[in-house]
């Protein structure tokens, strides 16, 4: 699995680079790669043709594929599947193997060969490929989760203002690219500029931020295959300028798929923080993202619990008079039982209780603490004023602020005056 993983991966920024002959962009930006799917070390690739495509064009593209493949070594067997765009890619891998590349012209070798890998990823079994540093950034922490809906986006944002509020100057990329939730959040719907072909990217509370949210109509859906996914993050992070960060985070897709597949082996994320319910669906899915990390070789800093539970909007009302019940002289025992139901009962633990402190335990990683559910997190969120900001001394901003604190300490960053810092967060850089 995890060999299948590394390589879908490098098959991915391999094959999406090459140049397609007709158009002269890559067959990336070209939408022309439809799927890649590699099981049991058998990779195939397939590639969609527009109508009317030279015949020998295409030839030399499924050839120019193969050969990119076989460059990057570790695959059993490679299929390359060409099909004209709108009729389907006809058979399934295991039959098309030995149909997809009808045409007779020599070129040295057949597609639907087996052969030996000559080496692993990047020289050496199980390997991530290496990548280059993106100049500015000091530590990049990537927040993600094994499913959607447990407020992954949520964290993200607020652990990022909290870092802030620390001190440190801080970015907010957000790469969940199906659904950038980024601009409501914060409330900031503006177009980013252009300064020497460089995104330039909106600023907010001090903070560098950049969505695909900021480059579409709210109502517009994104219908995308995975690797144009994949070349739409990679953009972000090569044509943005995220110079001068101590902390760049990144809120990403939920689940363990191409985008965060391509993201943790192109770039090397410093650290992942793992967001979870207390629910017992949630804490399955969140193990899953959790091994992911540990597969592709990223520090796991630990999980964090959101939603952990609902405080009463009535207990600090109720505390004040139990206070002057006591106060007055009234029946202490009386008195005492209502505040032991009260303290009983304040906190609703609506989706389970402690069970990501006990998932933590078993996976043997860090627990980052617990983050309550509050309607005005909910508010804050949905009219662009997150709760770190709106209420900075309120029990849940202190939250996200011991949360951030923890952060820092498992990687910190030299603080010292100075520009020009070598971040440890990567992209392919020309």
């Amino acid at each position: 699995m995890a060999d299948d993983m590394q390589l879908k991966g490098a098959v991915i920024d391999a094959v999406g680079m090459i140049e397609d002959p007709v158009s002269k962009k890559t067959l990336l930006d070209a939408h022309m790669v439809e799927d890649v799917v590699v099981q049991g070390g058998e990779v195939t690739v397939k590639i969609a043709f527009p109508a009317n495509y030279p015949k020998d064009e295409r030839w030399v593209v499924e050839d120019n594929v193969h050969d990119a493949v076989e460059k990057i070594g570790g695959a059993k067997k490679i299929n390359v599947v060409g099909f004209v765009e709108g009729q389907g890619a006809g058979a399934p891998p295991a039959a098309a193997a030995g149909h997809a590349h009808a045409h007779s012209h020599d070129h040295g070798h057949d597609h639907g060969h087996s052969h030996e890998p000559a080496k692993g990823l990047s020289g050496k079994s199980g390997a991530v490929p290496a990548s280059k540093s993106l100049e500015g950034v000091g530590r990049v922490i990537a927040v993600a989760s094994g499913k959607g809906g447990v407020g992954k986006s949520t964290v993200a944002v607020n652990l990022a203002l909290a870092l802030q509020r620390l001190g440190y100057r801080t970015g907010l990329l957000d790469i969940d690219i199906y659904g950038p939730s980024l601009p409501t959040l914060l409330g900031i719907n503006e177009r980013p500029n252009v300064k020497n072909k460089r995104i330039v990217p909106p600023e907010i509370h001090g903070m560098k931020v950049m969505s695909l949210g900021f480059l579409m109509e709210d109502d517009t859906p994104v219908i995308w295959r995975g690797p144009i996914v994949t070349g739409i993050i990679r953009q972000f992070l090569q044509d943005v300028d995220w110079n001068g960060l101590d902390y760049l985070v990144v809120d990403m897709p939920p689940g363990t798929g191409d985008a965060q597949l391509s993201l943790a082996q192109t770039v090397p994320v410093d650290g992942a923080v793992v967001v979870t319910t207390p629910s017992d669906l949630a804490l399955v899915d969140a193990a899953r993202g959790l091994r992911m990390f540990n597969t592709l070789n990223v520090d796991v800093l630990g999980i964090v619990e959101n939603m952990a539970w609902f405080q009463w909007p009535g207990a600090a009302a109720s505390h004040t008079a139990i206070a002057k019940l006591k106060a007055s002289g009234a029946d202490a025992k009386a008195v005492a039982e209502l505040a032991n139901a009260l303290s009983e009962n304040e906190r609703v633990y609506i989706f389970g209780r402690e069970g990501g402190r006990r998932e933590a335990t078993r996976l043997g990683t860090p627990f980052l603490g617990e983050i309550p559910l509050d309607e005005r997190v909910r508010y804050g969120g949905d009219n662009g004023n997150p709760v770190v900001v709106a209420e900075p001394d309120g029990a849940v901003a202190r939250a996200f602020a011991a949360l951030a604190e923890k952060v820092a300490q498992a990687k910190p960053v030299e603080r010292e005056a100075g520009a020009g810092r070598k971040g440890l967060f990567s992209f392919l850089k020309g």
